[in-house]
């Protein structure tokens, strides 16, 4: 099964999510958004992970996938990684399909028909201890490479907080 690779075109924060804009997965998941607008609940799960693309580049992608469907890779570029830490931080992630929902803003929701080109998706910063961990492993090996230290330094505070117990 390929699952579609797709990097944000646009991110940025509201009081409680990240705000991520791909313009393509109106059309791409047109079958997973009816669903969603014929009040269908649908299960979902999400990993994060690190791979390194063809070109040597790095890339922080966070899949989502779903039952009945191909899933979604969102990929995260370098220049995106500082986002991962918000990501973090806000805990949640919304996904637009369409630019003008950002940009009409609550006005849209009055709207009689209005059918939102939008996934949710909560507690998203949970996968990432373990890519911490992981690009730890990799820093611990490959020393030399800028990209895998400063992906370690801002995931540093994303995974390591979270297992504190006060007493």
């Amino acid at each position: 099964m390929l699952k579609q690779v797709v990097f944000p075109e646009f991110i940025g924060e509201s009081e409680i999510a990240v705000v991520v804009i791909i313009p393509s997965l109106k059309e791409d998941m047109a079958q997973l958004f009816e669903r969603f607008h014929s009040g269908e609940e649908i299960d979902y799960w999400f990993s994060w992970d690190l791979v390194m693309t063809n070109t040597a580049e790095y890339l922080v992608v966070l899949e989502i996938n779903w039952d009945q469907g191909e899933g979604l890779i969102l990929a995260f570029a370098m220049e995106m990684w500082e986002f991962i830490y918000l990501i973090a931080e806000k805990g949640n992630v919304v996904i637009l399909g369409d630019i003008s929902e950002l940009e009409e803003g609550a006005s849209l929701i009055f709207t009689e028909e209005y059918k939102p080109f939008a996934l949710l998706v909560r507690n998203v910063a949970s996968g990432l201890e373990k890519l911490y961990y992981h690009v730890k492993e990799l820093v611990e090996v490959n020393q030399d490479i800028e990209e895998l230290a400063k992906l370690q330094l801002i995931l540093e505070g994303t995974a390591v907080k979270k297992n504190i117990t006060y007493h």
